[in-house]
């Protein structure tokens, strides 16, 4: 208690003296400013309107500690001495520029200079890495505090608010501390009550009549922001309709609050001429698409003809056919920016160009649109290396791997990637069985290579007419066959070669869909005779799902899922949702060819499995977002099949999923095999992974700015999987006699409940993650002991954490 109090004590005297000590004689610091409305206007916009806000604050504790972080570099800050640096940098340049012999190395040792100089300049006006990690002293500004009533009523005009005004409720100064209360008072919104339309060309009032139910402002809340989406959606409007020289300018808008009573305004839409002519409109007269837009390769392009367009191909080095199918713009069709777009964005996905830009030429009358790209290198490769242990294992050694990426665009000219994906690693884990689990690490070895080839289309027997119609879809066709070898020492032996077929497409930027009709795979299991007599004893107990793994088996199945990604989810601090829903279905040929296809010794699998995966960010500030995951997936194996393929199954534990459990070891249910100390105590053995074919996941997290690229996030995760079939028959291994089984009723009481604090860097590119997660509710220990919330205690916190890295967000 003591403890407790003297921690509570410190950080609010630290949060009392931190800052006004380094104040000056007159000044204060900016510790509150309230915002209240009377509801209708948004709080969080008016926030980012404050010339100035008080420091941020580590989470709930009163405590600036990004004021600290800058006190501290400030205190080292010595800008005379960066300024006789810089000076010192400038003048070593120039005498090495002065016995430079050529100019392009004088060339080069200026670039040099200047460089060096500006890192020097940035760090004299913006301070040591500290300080620019860190935040000023929010030190009490009138004339800021004055702009922000400003800016304030100048954002409620923009949005209707003629007559608002923003009061001051509250200003008070005590203890070198002040405190400002902003109370806005919003008044009536005006409405644009009646439209009036002014277009100066025929033309074009008859495209602008087309559409009456896309206006935007007739009989809504006047708003400055909708009244510059009208004016965005003239443009796109008649840009997408010929009206190539079309500019956003000539759409005016002239508003008369006076002719109407009870805030009711009238509004009138220009689209003026410009001055002098009619706005053209233009239809395109030619379409030239030119591979190596480079002056050395002219002499070696062949000009030919494709739907119309022109090709200027380098040594015909694609099938204009092919490319045709991702170009939308056609000669004697009218000018179509929405369409170009497509174009640019289509061709970009190939992976097969550097760049693609498309420009316009109007002189001579005519309207010719090009289509400039320079194809990347036919041949590709890459090579990563490092050490690694699998999420998989609980416990074991890093170890070395590789792997290996080699490309060969345009394999037969019809813009397809031919890929060859290989990978070796040696990892440091236990063994399976009792025999082998403390025997030497590096056991297992695994390696293999997959061969694919991706084509721009669907290859499919359809017309080509219909291959152009879904072009602007992004079809892609993947082939791919492979072989992988596992060799686990003392244990088993695993060969696996498989086969697949996929169909991926996307509606839109943030809608995507993939379709596999076939995936098969043959493995070929060889397993030692004391691994197999393990295996016979857990198989003899139940324990089916563990065993189906080191079987020999041929798996065939057609998968489908779509991904659905709105407002840029895993972009950072924004609102987003992200769906991804699957279903399965396992046996695929054995309708065809039988139960039993090939080796009767095999064992054939048939399943449904689905799925759905939610995830949500809810920007709550500039510096905090709350996010949270719903995942559910369910599997049922039926016919003469007893279990799921190994690979299929569900898991729960690990950084992406139940942090407080290692990962795959939770589950299933309330099962829980236990092991008996020296001293006589009974602890949960997680040493065994837990497969299932229920899962249910929810996680939530609070994700905070810490200081410059370290974030900080506070979390829960809850879930678990389950069995169709019981476990185990064997009550020694499960006192609780659970055996994994869902049941309904019991379902509540076995959701498992973690919770803990993370660190993230984010360097934009790639986020490195720490998160320490403790068991607050364990369902493998008896119903009576399960909220091991109550062992909470200092001395027994540290060594019950769990401790995860990872790359990347958990979610």
């Amino acid at each position: 208690m003591k403890v407790k109090l003297l921690v509570i004590s410190t950080i609010f005297i630290l949060s009392s003296c931190l800052g006004t000590r380094y104040l000056e004689e007159g000044q204060t610091i900016l510790k509150k400013q309230a915002i209240k409305t009377d509801g209708h206007v948004s709080i969080d916009e008016l926030v980012l309107l404050q010339e100035q806000e008080p420091n941020t604050h580590f989470f709930l504790f009163p405590f600036t500690h990004l004021v600290y972080l800058y006190q501290w570099g400030y205190a080292n800050y010595d800008s005379i001495g960066m300024v006789q640096k810089r000076d010192r940098i400038g003048e070593r340049y120039d005498r090495k520029m002065e016995k430079a012999k050529t100019k392009k190395e004088k060339r080069k040792l200026q670039s040099k200079k200047i460089r060096k100089q500006d890192k020097w300049d940035s760090k004299i006006k913006e301070g040591n890495l500290r300080m620019r990690w860190g935040e000023k002293l929010a030190v009490f500004d009138s004339s800021k505090y004055l702009q922000t009533k400003e800016n304030f009523k100048n954002y409620l005009f923009s949005i209707g608010h003629f007559d608002a005004e923003v009061e001051t409720r509250y200003f008070k100064t005590e203890e070198k501390k002040t405190s400002i209360k902003l109370k806005v008072i919003e008044g009536p919104q005006y409405m644009m009550d009646s439209m009036i339309y002014d277009i100066q060309n025929e033309k074009i009032s008859e495209i602008f009549n087309r559409y009456p139910k896309q206006r935007l402002l007739d009989g809504e809340p006047y708003s400055q922001d909708l009244i510059t989406r009208e004016r965005d959606r003239v443009y796109e409007l008649l840009s997408n309709n010929g009206y190539y020289d079309f500019k956003r300018q000539y759409v005016i808008f002239e508003v008369d609050s006076a002719s109407l009573d009870d805030q009711r305004l009238i509004v009138k839409e220009i689209i003026a001429n410009p001055i002098d002519k009619e706005h053209k409109q233009y239809q395109i007269d030619s379409v030239i698409f030119t591979a190596n837009p480079n002056e050395s390769y002219v002499r070696r392009r062949e000009p030919s003809r494709h739907n119309n367009i022109t090709f200027n191909l380098t040594n015909n080095v694609f099938y204009p056919r092919v490319v045709d199918w991702r170009i939308f713009t056609y000669p004697d069709s009218l000018y179509n920016k929405q369409l170009v777009q497509e174009t640019q964005k289509q061709l970009g996905y190939l992976d097969m160009f550097k760049f693609v830009n498309i420009n316009h030429d109007t002189t001579g009358g005519r309207f010719v649109t090009n289509i400039f790209t320079s194809p990347l290198s036919k041949y590709q490769t890459s090579f990563e290396g490092g050490l690694s242990i699998l999420e998989s294992q609980a416990q074991g050694l890093p170890g070395p791997f590789i792997n290996f990426n080699a490309k060969n665009r345009n394999t037969f000219k019809g813009l397809e990637i031919l890929q060859l994906d290989g990978s070796a690693s040696i990892q440091g884990i236990n063994g399976v069985s009792k025999e082998t689990s403390n025997s030497r690490k590096y056991s297992r070895l695994q390696y293999g290579a997959t061969l694919s080839i991706t084509f721009p289309q669907f290859v499919f027997p359809i017309k080509n007419a219909y291959k152009k119609q879904i072009g602007a879809y992004n079809p892609k066709t993947k082939a791919a066959i492979g072989v992988n070898f596992e060799y686990r020492f003392g244990e088993y032996e695993r060969t696996t070669f498989n086969s697949s077929w996929t169909y991926t497409w996307q509606i839109s930027d943030n809608l995507r869909f993939n379709f596999k009709p076939y995936e098969v795979a043959y493995i070929r299991s060889i397993n030692s005779d004391a691994f197999k007599a393990e295996l016979d004893t857990l198989e003899a107990n139940g324990n089916i799902s563990y065993v189906s793994a080191f079987k020999s088996s041929f798996v065939s199945n057609s998968a489908m899922s779509m991904d659905y990604n709105s407002g840029g989810y895993g972009l950072g601090n924004v609102n987003a949702k992200f769906l991804h829903m699957e279903i399965e279905y396992g046996g695929l040929l054995q309708p065809i060819l039988g139960d039993t296809p090939f080796r009767k010794d095999l064992t054939y699998y048939k399943y449904l499995k689905g799925g759905i995966d939610f995830r949500q960010s809810v920007r709550l500030d500039r510096k905090t977002s709350f996010v949270y995951r719903t995942n559910i997936g369910v599997a049922y194996v039926f016919g003469s099949s007893r279990s799921l393929p190994y690979e299929k199954y569900y898991f729960a534990g690990g950084s992406n999923s139940i942090r407080a459990w290692q990962p795959r070891r939770l589950g299933p249910g309330a099962y829980g095999e236990y092991i008996v100390r020296e001293n006589g105590d009974k602890e949960v053995n997680y040493d065994r992974e837990q497969p299932g074919d229920i899962i249910v996941e929810l996680s939530a997290e609070i994700r905070r700015d810490f200081f410059a690229i370290f974030d900080y996030a506070l979390f829960v995760d809850a879930g678990n999987v389950w069995l169709w079939r019981s476990k185990t028959i064997d009550n020694n291994l499960d006192p609780q006699g659970d055996r994994g089984k869902f049941n309904l009723d019991n379902f509540a009481s076995e959701v498992a409940v973690g919770a803990g604090a993370g660190l993230r860097i984010d360097m934009s590119f790639l986020v490195m993650r720490i998160d320490a997660a403790y068991k607050f509710i364990d369902p493998a220990v008896p119903l009576n002991q399960r909220y091991v919330l109550d062992e909470l205690k200092p001395r027994n916190l540290w060594p019950r954490i769990n401790w995860n890295f990872g790359i990347g967000y958990p979610f």
